[in-house]
């Protein structure tokens, strides 16, 4: 995924003027989201340790955010 074009759709409500928080981007002209997020650290504790690989990462995010976002 080299020189991909990302576009911000973080509600407005969730944008923050400091660089640690979390936000929503969609790659354009692909399917794809990439979501910045809390990361993970006990991913045992969640049951789902197996699930994530060595090159994936599990991040916590809002789910008020998403709504925002989908409308759901």
């Amino acid at each position: 995924m080299k020189n991909m074009k990302l576009k911000e759709i973080t509600p407005k409500a969730f944008l923050c003027t400091w660089a640690a928080c979390q936000a929503v981007y969609e790659i354009v002209g692909k399917d794809k989201l990439v979501i910045v997020g809390r990361k993970v650290d006990n991913l045992e504790k969640l049951g789902i340790a197996k699930r994530v690989v060595e090159n994936e990462e599990a991040v916590i995010v809002d789910k008020e955010m998403l709504r925002q976002i989908f409308g759901k």
